[in-house]
């Protein structure tokens, strides 16, 4: 059947270059077959007869990847039609390809008032065999993490919703075993890691996929997918465990620190995706910092330190000192000069040699 079907799509993509033909029902099936006894069939769907997916789990497409599969349309075709499921007579719900639909918007505009814009009205579909809300779902998972890994934040909510239709079916909630089977995983941890994820405050979310959440449209603009631009070249990502350890970092903080949270969370976040940290460093860094074993110098070291028989000064901190530290030094320095000048010369070099042991010391580090 698949090869058959790319030779349709083929037929297809010479179609939509040559003819002229209404589209307003296009449809394409495999020859001795009739509709009613294809399980799947292959038809042109008009991009104005195509709903969103409320279980997509994508949340937004990368501007560059969208402009690269719109380049490979424009000089291939393309090579795998989307999948959808009939909603009435004349609307489908898209299963699986909502970047696919984007770049043919995209196209769509971008040809508009050229002969080239009717080969982008419509876009190859499969349609579906009827499926029921579990299954939509659970086939939009797989298909897109197939395509391209889903962020953290797309697959933990995809599965919080796989897990709400089953809980719903079975009338309890559904085992992290139950999702994995639906999904076709076998990694049951990772889907209970991903479940806690998902609790996880914006500010963690955020700075692990290093992109605002957006919220989903809808479908309210007419658009299928957000498309944003993404900069994170040279920032090593942060994986699921990694993550959790931030979540735990952003809970300390709250309790301790509550106005200032969310601040020093994305303060280490931001510094461990540029730095590239790995996950055992994470954990050691925030280990250090919950478990109160830190042994770092104080955020402003003292310049000098004055006592009645000692005054230290730390040169190698003069740079770093604030002006009332230079202030108090510089005042603490005239009160000794003064001093100085009010003492009596010494009588001879004998006295020079034999201070007392408890007489007053500069010490200049």
């Amino acid at each position: 059947m698949p090869n058959s079907k790319m030779k349709i799509l083929s037929a297809f993509q010479r179609t939509t270059n040559e003819s002229t033909e209404d589209r307003s029902k296009p449809e394409l099936q495999q020859e001795g077959q009739t509709t009613d006894a294809a399980p799947e069939r292959l038809i042109a769907v008009p991009l104005n007869q195509l709903e969103r997916n409320p279980s997509q789990p994508r949340s937004m497409a990368d501007e560059d990847k969208l402009e690269e599969l719109i380049t490979s349309i424009l000089q291939e075709g393309l090579i795998q039609p989307i999948a959808v499921r009939p909603t009435s007579e004349s609307s489908y719900q898209i299963i699986a390809g909502h970047r696919r639909v984007a770049a043919f918007q995209r196209l769509y505009e971008r040809t508009k008032g050229t002969d080239s814009q009717r080969q982008f009205e419509a876009i190859p579909a499969i349609v579906k065999a009827p499926l029921d809300d579990l299954r939509t779902a659970t086939t939009a998972f797989i298909e897109n993490d197939k395509r391209e890994k889903l962020n953290l934040i797309d697959e933990a909510v995809v599965l919080i919703k796989i897990r709400d239709i089953l809980s719903t079916r079975l009338g309890r909630e559904a085992t992290t075993k139950k999702v994995a089977d639906a999904v076709g995983k076998k990694d049951e941890q990772r889907i209970g890691r991903l479940f806690r994820f998902h609790e996880a405050p914006d500010v963690v979310k955020e700075g692990v996929i290093g992109q605002r959440l957006l919220a989903k449209n809808g479908n309210r603009d007419g658009s299928f997918l957000a498309v944003v631009k993404t900069s994170t070249k040279g920032e090593k990502t942060i994986d699921l465990i990694g993550a959790l350890e931030f979540s735990r970092l952003h809970k300390y903080f709250t309790a301790h620190t509550p106005d200032r949270a969310n601040e020093k969370t994305k303060r280490i976040i931001d510094c461990a995706r540029e730095d590239g940290w790995s996950v055992r460093r994470i954990q050691g860094y925030i280990k250090t910092i919950i478990s109160g074993e830190t042994s770092r110098r104080p955020s402003n070291p003292a310049v000098f330190c004055d006592d009645p028989k000692r005054l230290t000064i730390y040169l190698s901190r003069l740079s770093a000192a604030s002006p009332e530290v230079r202030s108090q030094l510089r005042l603490r320095l005239q009160s000794l000069l003064a001093h100085l000048d009010r003492l009596p010369e010494p009588s001879g070099a004998a006295n020079q040699t034999s201070l007392p042991s408890d007489s007053g010391a500069i010490n200049v580090d």
